[in-house]
């Protein structure tokens, strides 16, 4: 976990009226001074950790009242913190205010206040809120939610109390590098959506060319361009082309180094184009559902380097049958749950090593023969016979 600073109000590119009022020269100029502010083009090595849904609501907040905050990610908690940046998806609003529910939803969440414990201790630095359910008590428990996370020290992107900062992408020094942080929906009823002065979230669906510009213009200035993105078809394992697939391509040809996606509460394929990792859906990371594989998750373990991404690792998880606490998979669950990854993953140029309760992952065009679960990857990402004990737990490294 790092101890990160949110540099959030208007800096290398303020996202609200950041077109047509510079010249190309003084936009040039502007673009290399950022870039040597924040150290682009540097070495630098930088763990990371994602994460799927947390959502602290229901049987969840039963067990958090009964154990205490911190208790429903207490089994994952260690391993999470291990890596410099953990990052994952909050769809619970935090907040004890449900006076202003939203209008026309089928089913509203809100979380358990003292659930931020739970993120703090598992080392999160970063949630998206771009999803379907942070508005479901509209501004009063999204402001009691921005509250808890600032008052934390975790950094946050997708919503906010206006447009502008709905808008606004967390930003992070890291180990040398500098990373930009965008979190789009395109799960979202239209009155969800930040407008001017109220509050709400920001979707891609609305304006895809918009986003693609806002990562193109981030990677100008930023060694590393993360988009989460909120999309797909619930309990659905194989992805869309059109709502998934096509967009995220889109964003890596702008510029996005990493794509991290949710919403389908089940696991989704892992992709590599054109360099960048592109993990369409995790799962429920906390959350009790009585769907086909909604107890099933991954943390997706990956560095960064100015050379681009190595030592991908796939550790799945288990969310208890009563609830949905989780919890790492092991034996027959674990190998269940990668192999299932493994064969959603096909088409996606990536090659899958099951090993010790973990995948480690390559793409296939840097030379890893097509339609294999066997091929050897590099012996950085593998852990030694001799020594299996890191297969309890995601590398951090």
């Amino acid at each position: 976990m790092i101890a990160a600073a949110a540099l959030i109000a208007g800096v290398a590119f303020a996202l609200a009226g950041n077109s047509g009022e510079q010249s190309a020269d003084e936009a040039a100029d502007a673009s290399d001074a950022a870039a040597s502010d924040q150290g682009a083009g540097g070495p630098y090595s930088i763990s990371f950790a994602t994460t799927g849904d947390l959502i602290f609501w229901r049987e969840v907040a039963d067990y958090i009242d009964a154990n205490g905050g911190a208790s429903a990610m207490a089994n994952i908690a260690d391993t999470l913190a291990q890596a410099d940046v953990t990052i994952s998806n909050l769809e619970s609003p935090l907040s004890d205010n449900e006076s202003e529910p939203v209008i026309d939803k089928d089913v509203y969440i809100i979380g358990r206040p003292s659930a931020i414990d739970s993120i703090t201790n598992s080392g999160i630095d970063v949630v998206s809120l771009a999803n379907n359910h942070i508005m479901d008590y509209t501004g009063p428990a999204l402001k009691d939610t921005l509250a808890a996370l600032d008052g934390a020290g975790i950094l946050h992107a997708g919503a906010g109390m206006n447009e502008a900062q709905a808008e606004t992408p967390a930003e992070l020094e890291v180990n040398g590098a500098s990373i930009a942080f965008f979190s789009w929906t395109d799960i979202v009823p239209d009155y969800f959506v930040a407008f001017g002065d109220e509050p709400g979230v920001v979707s891609a669906r609305l304006n895809m060319k918009d986003a693609c510009k806002r990562v193109s213009e981030a990677k100008a200035t930023h060694d590393i361009v993360i988009v989460a993105m909120h999309w797909g078809v619930e309990y659905e394992d194989y992805i869309s082309d059109y709502l998934q697939s096509e967009p995220a391509h889109q964003l890596v040809d702008a510029g996005a180094d990493v794509i991290l996606g949710n919403h389908p509460h089940v696991m989704e394929g892992v992709e590599f184009y054109k360099g960048s990792l592109i993990a369409y859906a995790h799962g429920n990371c906390v959350f009790w559902q009585k769907y086909d594989h909604t107890h099933e998750s991954i943390v997706l373990n990956f560095d960064m380097t100015q050379d681009g991404i190595k030592n991908v690792v796939v550790t799945p998880l288990y969310l208890d049958d009563t609830y949905g606490i989780p919890d790492f998979a092991t034996d027959a669950q674990a190998t269940e749950t990668l192999t299932r990854l493994e064969e959603i993953s096909q088409g996606m140029n990536v090659a899958f090593d099951i090993c010790d309760g973990k995948a480690y992952i390559s793409p296939l065009d840097q030379g890893v023969a097509a339609g294999t679960s066997t091929a050897e990857p590099s012996t950085a990402t593998r852990p030694s016979t001799e020594d299996s004990s890191t297969a309890e737990s995601p590398t951090a490294a």
